[in-house]
């Protein structure tokens, strides 16, 4: 391969040695016959088609003097083509675009003999006995680096984070302009690039295609990596050994940023990034995501149609595969990684422009492509095969499942528990007696479960009676008591106080005594010993009625309308102890629920319902979004529970409808939900 570079647009083209040698004799020649005789008599296996395929290339490429009046003509219409709204501009440069700040090329030299000592023997040995040392520091003192990590997730952490972000990639970006320099290649521009309005530095090292050694090119790419692992490992030792302060932050934020960087981003293959640069290089393909996609689209040709057409490239069967899983791979990668960008502008910064970008994005890496494939399809001429068949078989089935209704249940979180539950708990601070029920027992109303003590009131209440004793014989032996006689009216109040108090004791102590207050199952959350201290906020058991259950489900408002008063439904538990229960619906809620009672459905803790991820106090409870209604159902039949509350799924018999409806009103949900902004 030989290498034709055109200065004014910085652009590169590879040559084989048949085309080389018609561009040598070009000036010589004046025409395709003549070219044609002059390089058989050098030895050169040419044909005319041939000569023609060369300037189909150097036209289609503006690679040619444009002399007469349809060469001006064609490059006009090229100008003119590439000349789109401002909208068009805007979808096509959004996802990326650069702009130069300085021109380095001439201060690099100045550099480079400073950067050749810093990649010498003895100072990669040294760097690698500092790597060592540094992974040393970070096992011994693992917890506090950790710790510092999690310390600095704030916004003041990602000031700094940004700052050494900064520090980081301009010396990412040097290297790769000193190791370029260095194999003797120009560096015209380095400047800030921008990925979905995100900035990043960049720098232009496109003289590195006139490298004729791959290994070459693929220092090059690697040069950045190289400088940011050169940093971290410095870095790390820095923090090691620094006492704590500024620098030692300082240190921390440059070893982490240029860790993270470097191993997350960079060496990502998938964007032209270092790492796809490298990958190019040690497969020896260039230009490697456009080969990989024009393969791709040509496999999928193959594997739907069964067209029999050649592929674009002669590649083995082997590497056939790993351009094909590579270019899938950048697919679905590019497809998250911007989906993922839209929604952190749709959340953090404003939501049209999140909105904005999501419908961008499903446009440019969905349907274009399909709309695309689907276009170039449909001018060919398709044959009839068993590919062929398959395919339509396959398509109309997807279509039959996106646009037949055949979804005829509304599947809905819920909660299976008891009409009537009670939790008990002792009427003060206490120590327990004695325990006169077991755990899973079946009580009757009234009966006695748990008897307590409270020496204070036991004390109390003797004295109580012993002070009224004494009173009471006062008042009966008074007449023969001038005093008393005289006193009798304070004995009398002192006498209805003491009763008073008596009653009262004799009430504390009979509360003592806890009682079923309905018949059910006693369900224990912990096992109690006689003697023990419990506080009045401490549950002794939970009471559960056995004579009646119920089911509260909760629909989402887009699903609302499906559900109806009187349709039948299942209740299937997620426990596998319990056996499904049939039911009906018997009230939906006209109102969305605000606050959630049954912590194992909210999002917060693995639930399915959406619920605020903070509180705005301990009291506040967990507080639901928009949009959820509570239905309850019954069941038919007379059933009963052995926990108080079971965790499962309720499938409500509703109108069937289609995968397309589903997604469809879930959309407009969304859009009507937002709509405020």
């Amino acid at each position: 391969m030989w290498t034709l570079f055109d200065p004014l647009r910085g652009l590169y083209f590879h040559l084989h040695l048949s085309g080389l040698r018609l561009i040598r004799l070009w000036r010589h020649c004046s025409t395709q016959d003549d070219l044609v005789s002059r390089a058989r008599a050098e030895g050169a296996d040419v044909e005319l088609d041939d000569i023609e395929g060369l300037i189909r290339f150097l036209q289609a490429n503006h690679l040619v003097v444009a002399t007469s009046q349809q060469d001006q003509q064609r490059l006009s219409d090229a100008d003119s083509s590439r000349k789109t709204s401002g909208v068009n501009w805007l979808l096509h440069h959004y996802l990326f675009f650069r702009i130069p700040l300085v021109r380095p090329d001439r201060h690099l030299d100045s550099l480079l003999p400073t950067a050749r000592r810093l990649v010498s023997l003895p100072a990669q040995i040294l760097l690698l006995f500092l790597a060592l040392l540094g992974g040393y520091f970070v096992v011994r003192q693992w917890p506090d680096f950790v710790g510092t990590l999690l310390r600095f997730l704030s916004w003041e952490g990602v000031f700094w984070y940004a700052l050494a972000l900064m520090v980081v990639k301009s010396a990412h970006e040097l290297g790769h302009a000193l190791v370029a320099k260095h194999y003797g290649c120009r560096v015209p521009t380095m400047g800030v690039a921008f990925l979905v309005m995100f900035p990043m530095l960049y720098t232009d090292a496109t003289d590195t295609w006139r490298l004729e050694n791959d290994r070459d090119r693929l220092r090059v790419a690697m040069a950045g990596v190289m400088t940011e692992l050169s940093i971290a490992v410095l870095a790390t030792v820095c923090w090691g050994l620094l006492p704590e302060g500024p620098l030692r932050q300082a240190a921390f934020f440059l070893a982490t940023t240029s860790w993270m960087t470097s191993l997350l981003v960079n060496l990502s293959p998938f964007m032209r990034f270092d790492g796809y640069h490298a990958l190019s290089d040690i497969w020896g393909i260039r230009n490697l995501q456009p080969r990989a996609f024009a393969v791709t689209r040509w496999w999928l040709r193959e594997m739907l149609f069964g067209f029999r057409e050649a592929p674009p490239e002669a590649f083995t069967r082997h590497r056939r595969q790993w351009l094909v899983l590579y270019s899938i791979g950048t697919w679905i990668y590019r497809f998250f990684l911007f989906l993922g960008i839209a929604l952190l502008v749709y959340h953090f910064a404003f939501k049209v422009l999140g909105i904005l970008l999501f419908v961008v994005e499903i446009y440019w890496f969905i349907l274009r492509p399909i709309m695309s494939e689907v276009s170039e399809v449909s001018r060919r001429r398709i044959p009839w095969n068993i590919r062929t068949a398959l395919t339509c078989s396959a398509g109309c089935l997807i279509l039959g499942l996106l646009f037949i209704p055949w979804r005829g249940h509304v599947t809905l979180p819920g909660v299976l528990e008891a009409d009537a539950h009670l939790a008990l708990y002792p009427s003060e601070p206490a120590r327990l007696k004695q325990q006169r029920v077991a755990q899973d027992a079946h009580v009757e109303a009234g009966q006695v479960l748990y008897e307590f003590e409270q020496p204070e009131i036991a004390i109390g209440l003797i004295q109580a009676e012993r002070q009224l004793q004494a009173l009471e014989a006062r008042l009966a032996r008074r007449a023969g008591s001038a005093e008393d006689l005289a006193q009798q009216g304070v004995l009398r109040n002192r006498q209805a106080e003491l009763q008073a108090e008596v009653s009262g004791l004799e009430s504390r102590a009979s509360s003592l005594l806890v009682r079923a207050p309905i018949a059910g199952r006693v369900d224990m959350p912990e096992a109690l010993h006689v003697g023990q201290w419990l506080d009045s906020r401490q549950k002794l058991a939970d009471l559960v009625s056995q004579r009646s259950v119920r089911v509260n489900a909760f629909v989402q408002e887009q699903d609302l309308e499906r559900v109806k008063v009187g349709s039948h439904a299942r209740f299937i538990p997620d426990d596998g102890n319990h056996s499904s229960v049939l039911l009906t619906v018997r009230d939906i809620d006209n109102i969305g629920a605000e606050r959630l009672a049954y912590p194992g459905l909210a999002s917060r803790y693995g639930g399915p319902l959406p619920v605020e991820n903070r509180r705005r106090d301990e009291s506040d409870g967990l507080r639901l979004e928009d949009g959820i209604y509570r239905v309850t159902l019954v069941p038919d039949k007379a059933a009963s529970l052995d926990a108080w509350q079971v965790y499962g799924e309720v499938s409500i018999e509703g109108p069937a409808e289609s995968l397309a409806g589903v997604i469809f009103r879930h959309a407009a949900s969304v859009m009507i939900r937002e709509s405020g902004f």
